[in-house]
């Protein structure tokens, strides 16, 4: 999954009034998965920003940044910790979501400094792993592990493209471990298979993957398990084989969604075109199978990996050309009114009550500020259950709803076309056929 730091979120500044509030949480776990959190800030901190994973300006570290050069005394470093115990310990965002992946390696590295000056020296959580040679690194923090939430994932690492996915049981098994290792972390709240979307098969996936991911948990790895990728029709099919294939377990806990939580596409709410049962002319959408099937949801890249931004997004975003130009006139109209439209699309991913948490990338202090504020707005009622019409302004809410005119709006056409979004599968097609060639 491609966080959404690459929608350059958070980057205005601002005048931060409220800092030292923390961000409202959401009910998550409770009575639907007890292996889950509890409750989740309404944002959360996604861990791609901590890496040159986004940009190719390497000048901040004197050169390229890899595994072996990291270090937790380098300037650049140093800031990425300040920001993360910023977004930790003053504005309450304690959900930190990595992967192997982002800057492969290097994210979950830098996770490990800062949580190394938050989190009190525990032996037990320390030595979880026989031998460990993190057991060595002393913590000198004073939160408790249960009070950080650290997910990452597995399945996707190399920039190379031929060693760019592994899905085999051995190589997820021994990725789990390195990233305890990495994180010094003990376990990991929730282990994500990552872009399943890219496996070579589904049978792989049934017969190597998620097997390890089982056993991860039953190790202690792992306290859940999560699936996170594009295409919601792979999540889908790949939850509904699981309840065929390990009928007597509950396989995933979490579903993590990106770029179908926001002002352009909303299809993880509404678009009904999953039978309820095979065969069964009844449809639902991806977020009410989730609910019934016991699987809680997150959320990431409220911009749209920086389609939702005044800059626009990067040169490499798989939309459309209809739907580049959609957004851009959206940003346009919402500028004319002195309106920044990232700000309005973060609100909207906010207040959909069934998500508990939204990741966003928050690359320094200023941006975790930014984040933090926009979600105060929730910070109504104790579960930050309140609606748009409470948080937004009479400017900003006239200007969603010309956004969001189904005949009019900037986006009428891309949905009457269905190119509101991109074809996930085809984007991984395209990838497998580069390889064989």
């Amino acid at each position: 999954m491609l966080s959404s730091v690459g929608d350059g979120a958070c980057s205005r500044s601002a005048e931060h009034v409220n800092q030292g509030r923390k961000v409202p949480r959401r009910k998550y776990g409770i009575q639907r998965n007890t292996r889950l959190p509890s409750s989740v800030p309404i944002v959360g901190l996604g861990c791609s920003s901590f890496s040159t994973f986004f940009s190719s300006d390497d000048s901040d570290v004197g050169g390229p940044l890899t595994v072996d050069a990291v270090s937790a005394d380098l300037p650049i470093v140093q800031s990425w910790i300040a920001t993360i115990r910023r977004a930790v310990l003053a504005r309450g965002i304690n959900l930190l979501d990595t992967a192997p992946w982002y800057g492969h390696g290097i994210s979950e590295i830098v996770v490990g400094y800062a949580l190394d000056t938050i989190l009190v020296d525990d032996d037990h959580i320390n030595h979880q792993l026989h031998g460990n040679e993190n057991a060595k690194r002393k913590r000198r923090g004073s939160l408790p592990r249960s009070s950080i939430i650290v997910n990452t994932k597995v399945g996707r690492y190399e920039a190379d493209p031929l060693h760019q996915f592994d899905f085999s049981y051995a190589t997820t098994m021994s990725s789990a471990r390195r990233s305890i290792e990495r994180m010094n972390c003990g376990y990991i709240d929730v282990l994500q298979l990552h872009d399943p979307e890219f496996a070579p098969s589904m049978s792989i996936l049934m017969e190597e993957t998620i097997p390890a991911l089982i056993e991860c948990r039953n190790r202690g790895w792992t306290k859940a398990i999560g699936i996170t990728g594009y295409p919601l029709e792979v999540q889908h099919e790949i939850l509904v084989r699981c309840f065929e294939v390990f009928s007597d377990e509950v396989v995933f806990d979490q579903s993590l969604v990106y770029c179908h939580n926001n002002l352009h596409d909303m299809s993880l709410f509404g678009d009904r075109c999953f039978p309820m049962t095979e065969g069964d002319d009844e449809v639902e959408s991806f977020a009410q199978y989730c609910r019934r099937s016991n699987v809680c949801l997150m959320t990431a890249a409220p911009l749209s990996m920086g389609l939702l931004t005044n800059a626009g997004p990067p040169s490499w975003h798989p939309a459309l050309p209809s739907l580049k130009k959609a957004c851009d006139n959206a940003a346009k109209m919402c500028q004319a009114r002195g309106i920044d439209i990232s700000s309005l699309a973060m609100l909207y991913a906010f207040s959909q009550k069934e998500v508990g948490c939204t990741l966003i990338g928050m690359k320094d202090i200023n941006q975790v500020d930014v984040a933090a504020d926009f979600a105060l707005r929730f910070d109504v009622t104790d579960d930050a259950n309140v609606g748009l019409r409470q948080v937004l302004s009479d400017e900003e809410y006239e200007m969603l709803t010309l956004l969001l005119h189904v005949h009019e709006g900037p986006f009428a056409s891309v949905w009457s076309n269905s190119e509101y979004r991109w074809d996930g599968k085809a984007e991984a097609k395209k990838f497998w056929a580069m390889i064989e060639r």
